[in-house]
């Protein structure tokens, strides 16, 4: 309403500064407008204590989704800098479900006062959920949502929305007599995560209400990608009448550099996720969409929903933020001036 961040708004609800006059004045004269009246006394309790913050996602690599998401995180700290607040990631490797279980292990030995769970297998995420539940520690996820679990805000896309458009999409982009490829990621454990078993019943609902349509379904390794050039080569060479491939996570780089290395054109290829790998692939048309769902708003918005429950002890009327999703082809990638220095 007044036009500034909440970053902005607080510091003038706590007098704290380095805000301008106009700010001010714009949101002194919304705060007389709604009535707004503080508990000072809960406020300043608040503000002298030191917060720690667990966050336990995915490890990020250079130019990958999850790095979107922490720099979302860090730029909310950033903007809360007048809060003491400690960050304590402790990430995990999201296709080895080992990896995931030892990382969520030690949560609770860290005392959090609140945690950001980026959760990629849903066994392990409820368990970690009813420890933090009966510890009375407020949780919030990003990227996904498990059910069975009392988080104070979710933040992430659709998933199985994603999923029936991305069908609707690819069978829009290839001729009607083409087959239709699903690729998926291998995990130890051989476990799916949320993401993907849920963008995968999307994608399969789709086509169930287009029956003429043939579709394969195949896994590539993230952990052994020496193995990938063979078992995507011997897939198209049994598959010859594939002319679509849906890559239901942020790999489709992965597909779309041994296709263009082995000289196999004619193929569509729709992926998620603006990561430098797959916008390199947008710009030289080895892939033709991308499915992306804001990342780095999750990561503030995950911040942000954790700092006003610990100052004002009050949990947000909506629990579920649904993020948009943007569907990113060649044409329209350089609008997305954000990522393009990736």
């Amino acid at each position: 309403m007044a036009g500034v961040s909440a970053g902005t708004v607080d510091r003038i609800l706590h007098n704290r500064g380095n805000v301008s006059e106009a700010s001010r004045e714009a949101v002194e004269r919304v705060l007389k407008e709604v009535g707004y009246k503080s508990n000072i006394h809960t406020s300043a309790i608040s503000l002298r204590r030191e917060y720690n913050i667990v966050i336990t996602t995915p490890m990020a690599s250079p130019g990958e989704y999850w790095e979107s998401i922490q720099n979302g995180i860090g730029h909310a700290i950033q903007e809360y800098s007048d809060i003491s607040i400690i960050c304590r990631y402790l990430n995990y490797n999201q296709f080895d479900i080992y990896s995931c279980r030892a990382a969520y292990n030690t949560v609770m030995e860290n005392n959090p006062d609140a945690v950001i769970i980026g959760a990629t297998f849903i066994t392990e995420t409820q368990e970690l959920c009813r420890e933090l539940d009966n510890s009375r520690i407020p949780y919030v996820f990003i990227d996904s949502s498990i059910e069975g679990t009392n988080p104070i805000a979710t933040f992430t896309t659709d998933q199985y929305t994603c999923g029936y458009l991305t069908g609707k999409l690819i069978r829009s982009m290839v001729p009607d007599s083409s087959e239709i490829a699903m690729f998926g990621v291998k995990r130890i454990g051989n476990q799916h995560s949320s993401n993907s078993t849920e963008r995968r019943k999307g994608f399969i609902k789709y086509f169930a209400e287009t029956p003429q349509t043939t579709i394969k379904e195949a896994l590539f390794s993230m952990l052994n990608p020496e193995e990938n050039e063979k078992t995507v080569l011997e897939f198209f060479r049994e598959n010859s009448r594939v002319r679509g491939v849906a890559v239901i996570n942020s790999r489709g780089n992965i597909i779309a550099d041994i296709l263009k290395k082995n000289g196999i054109d004619g193929i569509t290829i729709i992926s998620f996720d603006l990561t430098s790998n797959n916008i390199r692939c947008i710009r030289d048309g080895s892939i033709s969409a991308l499915l992306c769902q804001r990342p780095e708003l999750q990561g503030f918005n995950a911040v942000k929903s954790i700092i006003h429950y610990l100052l004002y002890k009050k949990k947000e009327e909506q629990v579920h933020h649904i993020m948009p999703i943007d569907i990113i082809f060649k044409e329209n990638l350089p609008y997305y001036r954000e990522f393009m220095e990736v």
